[in-house]
């Protein structure tokens, strides 16, 4: 029931769509695979993630600019490629994003995140997972031509969320994490992990597996993206479970 309970609240806040299930409990990262990519890059803070989106796509919190970027945006159709042979290859770790999410240091930001319990809100870390989610598949599909991203990356599937632990300390820093691991034509799997600050160590908390989707400028259709190249194993057998995964779908 819990679980069916956090999965239709996500659905009912409009997230996105509930995928395969959210699992609880001790997690075994070696029995499930799971590929830590270790890049030297300072984490982006969870404020500005958004704020990288509108860059990406050109959207203003202003209705007159949303109007005219989503003018503007009709011109970038362009840069969509025809097939996937006109676009760059690219690797795992070209899509990595870190992302701060500092409860502990700033309580200001900290009481966005807490319920009248004053336990942190699931729901709030569930978009901040889906935000990210998009950046990393725009990261991924980046043009270095163009100034805003002729792509509309869209959440189609929530496969899996397993929680390492049961509960979140509100008092404690949190830090994101992920890459795409695997692709189509049109398609991605972008695999996340979140940690939280213990001591001096980040502790593995939670591990989500999205699938999203591109849409041409105006989400009016599908739109290639880059190919993805396993450098090692370790990434070959993440890509190969992003196929199985679709498979069992």
């Amino acid at each position: 029931m819990r679980r069916a309970a956090l999965r239709l609240c996500a659905l009912g806040k409009g997230l996105f769509t509930p995928g395969r299930g959210l699992t609880q409990g001790s997690q075994d990262s070696r029995k499930q695979g799971i590929f830590h990519i270790h890049e030297t890059c300072s984490p982006i803070h969870v404020n500005h993630v958004r704020d990288k989106l509108r860059e990406i796509v050109g959207a203003s919190t202003n209705w007159r600019d949303h109007v005219k970027a989503m003018e503007e945006r009709k011109l970038l159709h362009s840069f969509l490629a025809t097939s996937q042979k006109g676009l760059p290859p690219r690797r795992m770790k070209d899509s990595y994003v870190e992302v701060l999410l500092p409860l502990g240091s700033e309580p200001e930001l900290r009481e966005k995140y807490l319920t009248v319990q004053n336990t942190v809100r699931f729901g709030r870390i569930l978009e901040d997972l889906d935000s990210l989610g998009v950046l990393i598949c725009y990261m991924h599909t980046k043009i270095h031509s163009a100034k805003m991203s002729p792509l509309s990356i869209v959440t189609a599937l929530v496969d899996k969320i397993d929680m390492c632990k049961k509960s979140l300390s509100p008092e404690q820093d949190i830090k994101f994490s992920g890459h795409v691991s695997w692709v189509g034509k049109t398609s991605m799997e972008v695999k996340m992990q979140m940690f939280q600050l213990h001591g001096d160590e980040f502790c593995p908390v939670l591990e989500a597996t999205f699938v999203m989707v591109a849409r041409d400028a105006e989400n009016k259709g599908p739109a290639f993206i880059n190919l993805l190249i396993p450098e090692s194993p370790e990434e070959e057998e993440l890509f190969r479970q992003g196929e199985c995964m679709l498979i069992c779908l």
